[in-house]
């Protein structure tokens, strides 16, 4: 979207020098925005284990560092790039193996900083803090995925790109190519990104014949520089994607994520159900998708550009993961941006009118009292939840007997909720009225928000009912690694020297949490004959004692669960909204150590 590109230059873009000198209580706002962003995308982000999706990324990286042959392809160059690095200078753990998607998602905050002068200034710095806050962007930004770097780098470069046509200075088209490059070096994400924006500039090109020439015209000024961004572009793709020509195989693994991805669009890999993205898109992020739509509607309303900009592609994104079958959870990133910045522009214009003088304890009170209706709301709606433990139990009978009084008290405080502005605007102004209204379900909204995303991303990551992962790993295989290194000191003398056999893909999750042993073999199938002195084994818990072709004894440990949405009955599903419960399926691994070895450690 290059239309309109030489018109403003947003004041806040600076360079470092005159930044020092015009720091400002703005940038104070921003800061704290990056601040949070980071605290919530780094806080105990190695905590839990890798799983088989984050697991091949960073074996690939891992096994390149100890010159260890491997087939484990990265979907992301980008990705592998940058968590190189981070192995250099941290070791290869968890928390390294997420880093780089972590910064990337803590720095996308600061984009809205590149469209001020379209956004609006208050606009962007709500959209920042809404970017902060995502229940779905910290999810994402959590994961050893290079879905966030491409993000980054489309907006970065479009950003970098509309500072080049408004100042003419090289260094911002350099910078807007390199940006360019890493999301091209990202992999499969960028060509949901690009094919999401090229089709939103035809969509605004063929409704209006203005912004065809406004961007004929940006795209003529670029073209002619072509040279440079070319340069810069192609240096930063291949640094990137070959790892300083470390890594001659990223660029089969750019094909590869290309091809992964054609695949998904063929049918040929089949990935998250739609109705499980869009319950996602509403339960975890209710403000931005509640005041996200009154942004739609006041884009058109009012004919706001730069927003009708946004309400495109975010519809569009929203109809291509539905019509693409391997999509999974990060394609939502594409949905959720542009719907913050749509959300940010409606609340702000909401809030435009603020209330003077006596207005203020009145608007002060309408929002206590609406506060305490919706609350009520919530805790009727929780104790309907709490009431219907399965779908046999909510009969009719129930319901007119008591079961359904919650649910009936959810719905009237609502609608006093509703009558209460209603009144308060006969009473004073209905502009008054709008303020304490819109300020209510910007609280409910965010504390809803606040709350499912710190569900999903702290309290319960490892457990598939957060629908982030499908088959999260979980937390025990941290335990089972600790007393194997316990197994392994006591009988070698080393925590990692023993020698194992592990029944797994050799770049899985239980390969990534094994990746320092390096006398590990992984295997399809056991095999007796082979495994009769093996002093480990590690197998799923379907496979019994006997086959192993000696006597071990063994300690299970949860490994993986999964959980279908899409399965529960409807009292259950009101279980899940409520309080996230779940019944999964849970896969387990035994530890098996051979008694000659569990007696010596024993003995000790």
């Amino acid at each position: 979207m290059l239309s309109g590109f030489s018109t403003h230059r947003s004041s806040l873009i600076l360079y470092p020098s005159s930044l020092m000198k015009r720091f400002t209580l703005e940038h104070f706002l921003y800061a704290v925005c990056l601040a949070l962003a980071l605290f919530l995308r780094l806080y105990l982000l190695g905590a839990h284990p890798l799983n088989d999706a984050e697991a091949g990324n960073a074996l690939a990286v891992y096994r390149l560092l100890h010159g260890i042959a491997s087939d484990a392809l990265p979907n992301s160059p980008a990705y592998f790039f940058f968590t190189l690095l981070s192995f250099l200078v941290f070791d290869a753990t968890d928390f390294a193996a997420r880093l780089a998607p972590a910064l990337a998602g803590s720095l996308l905050v600061l984009t809205p900083l590149f469209y001020r002068d379209w956004l609006g200034r208050w606009e962007a710095l709500l959209t920042a803090a809404l970017l902060a806050l995502s229940a779905g962007l910290t999810a994402a930004s959590r994961s050893a995925d290079g879905t966030l770097l491409a993000a980054l780098g489309l907006l970065a470069g479009l950003g970098w790109l509309r500072r080049y046509l408004a100042s003419g200075a090289w260094p911002d088209l350099v910078g807007g190519a390199v940006a360019v490059g890493m999301a091209f070096a990202s992999g499969a994400a960028v060509i949901t990104g690009g094919i999401l924006g090229a089709l939103t500039l035809f969509v605004i090109t063929w409704i209006n014949g203005e912004e065809k020439e406004r961007f004929a015209e940006a795209w003529g000024r670029l073209n002619a520089q072509r040279s440079i961004f070319l340069v810069a572009f192609g240096l930063t793709v291949g640094v990137m994607v070959t790892a300083f020509a470390l890594y001659p195989s990223g660029l089969g693994a750019l094909t590869g994520s290309w091809l992964a991805w054609a695949n998904g669009l063929s049918g040929a890999n089949v990935g998250r159900p739609p109705t499980t993205l869009l319950t996602f898109l509403v339960v975890y992020e209710p403000l931005i998708v509640g005041f996200g739509l009154v942004g739609v509607v006041r884009a058109f309303r009012q004919g706001e550009r730069f927003a009708q900009w946004l309400a495109w592609f975010a519809l569009i994104g929203l109809v291509f993961t539905a019509v693409y079958n391997g999509r999974t959870l990060f394609d939502l990133t594409w949905v959720i941006i542009p719907l913050t910045a749509l959300a940010a522009s409606a609340i702000v214009g909401l809030w435009r009118d603020l209330p003077v003088g006596e207005e203020r304890g009145v608007v002060v009170a309408q929002i206590g009292v609406m506060s305490v209706l919706l609350g009520f709301a919530l805790l009727n709606f929780a104790s309907f939840a709490e009431q219907t433990k399965s779908m046999a139990e909510v009969t009719t009978e129930r319901l007119t007997q008591g079961l359904g009084l919650p649910l009936g008290m959810t719905v009237v405080s609502v609608v006093l909720a509703l009558v209460v502005a209603g009144l308060f605007g006969l009473g004073w102004t209905m502009r008054m009225a709008r303020f304490g209204l819109t300020t209510s379900f910007v609280l409910l909204g965010l504390g809803l928000s606040i709350s499912a995303g710190w569900g999903l991303n702290q309290l319960r990551p490892t457990l598939p009912v957060e629908l982030w992962w499908s088959r999260p790993v979980a937390d025990d295989v941290n335990q089972m690694l600790h007393t194997l290194h316990n197994v392994s000191n006591y009988t070698v003398g080393n925590e990692t020297d023993i020698e194992l056999i592990a029944q797994a893909p050799p770049n899985g999750a239980l390969a990534w949490a094994l990746r320092d042993f390096v006398h590990a073999q992984f295997v399809t199938e056991l095999d007796p004959q082979l495994q009769v002195k093996t002093p480990i084994v590690i197998a799923p818990e379907e496979e019994q004692n006997p086959t192993l072709g000696s006597t071990y004894v063994g300690q299970s440990f949860s490994a993986h669960s999964a959980w279908a949405l899409e399965e529960l009955n409807w009292g259950q599903w009101m279980q899940w909204l409520a309080f996230r419960r779940g019944d999964p399926h849970t896969q387990k691994l035994v530890l098996w150590v051979r008694q000659d070895v569990q007696q010596l450690q024993s003995s000790r």
